[in-house]
């Protein structure tokens, strides 16, 4: 036994938070278009991504910070 969390908490009904072992997420739902939900989420990773729930289209992008390059 011992102590646990939950993996997502909904603090309000259009936020998310999403917790795992190497970080976290927050998701806001956004306006309807075409029927569908807009969804937008940012990671822990610097990324950020824009979906159409439902439909499999989606667009991720990074947020910036240090790239990593090759040894020199």
């Amino acid at each position: 036994m011992g102590f646990h969390f939950r993996k997502s908490f909904k603090i309000f009904s259009f936020l998310k938070f999403n917790k795992n072992k190497k970080g976290g997420s927050i998701s806001v739902d956004g306006p309807k278009i075409a029927g569908k939900k807009v969804k937008v989420t940012v990671n822990n990773k610097k990324k950020a991504t824009v979906s159409l729930q439902g439909t499999g289209i989606s667009y991720d992008t990074d947020l910036g910070g240090k790239k990593k390059t090759g040894k020199k």
